[in-house]
């Protein structure tokens, strides 16, 4: 009866856990939406998963919407970060969808961690009077390369359509002579979200 109990308890603190994970906050300024991002990448078989030569992929989005009876999406924004090792260099690489091209070189797993989990400040507001609220979800797959040159050139923005959101990222490559990414199955995989107070513009 206690071991259930513990179970039980254990199983109703997870989501807060995960939550913890992810957060999103108007800032005092503008208003404008800050994603801060915990710990997600303390997982071993991640740091495995990237030594072994597997990336990891970030999507991040973020929604504003107006809160009232019936809540109205407003804006929204969204950006991918790409974590591979190289094993020739020994190092970590972080390529930034927003930058395009690399975002940072990183001796250990650990420094590049702290890179990563990190605040982020993102070009999405609010425009007129009202009360709002953000809404944010960070998805954490670790993928397959099966081709580095066309990995390089999504990063160089010639896959746009599928970056800007007109179309799926496996989508655009699925039209290709191969896919360059690959869900692997039994790898580490999580989605978080996140939702701030609700604030008002006057």
């Amino acid at each position: 009866m206690l071991k259930t109990a513990l179970l039980l308890a254990l199983l109703l603190a997870a989501p807060a856990a995960a939550q913890s994970q992810l957060s999103v906050t108007p800032s005092e300024t503008d208003r404008r939406a800050v994603v801060s991002v915990g710990p997600v990448l303390s997982e071993a078989a991640l740091a495995e998963a990237l030594r072994s030569g597997l990336p990891v992929r970030m999507h991040f989005r973020t929604e504003l919407w107006r809160d009232e009876l019936l809540d109205d999406l407003v804006d929204d924004v969204d950006f991918i970060i790409v974590l591979r090792y190289e094993p020739l260099e020994r190092r970590y690489e972080v390529y930034d969808q927003r930058r395009q091209g690399a975002a940072g070189f990183f001796s250990s797993y650990e420094r590049m961690r702290s890179a990563v989990e990190a605040r982020y400040a993102l070009d999405i507001r609010p425009r007129s009077r009202g009360r709002y609220y953000y809404l944010s979800t960070l998805e954490v797959e670790t993928l397959a390369l099966s081709d580095l040159d066309e990995l390089q050139g999504w990063l160089r923005g010639e896959l746009s359509p599928a970056v800007s959101g007109e179309g799926s990222l496996l989508g655009a490559l699925g039209n290709g002579a191969k896919r360059v990414f690959i869900r692997v199955l039994g790898l580490p995989a999580r989605r978080l979200e996140a939702r701030s107070a609700p604030f008002r513009i006057r």
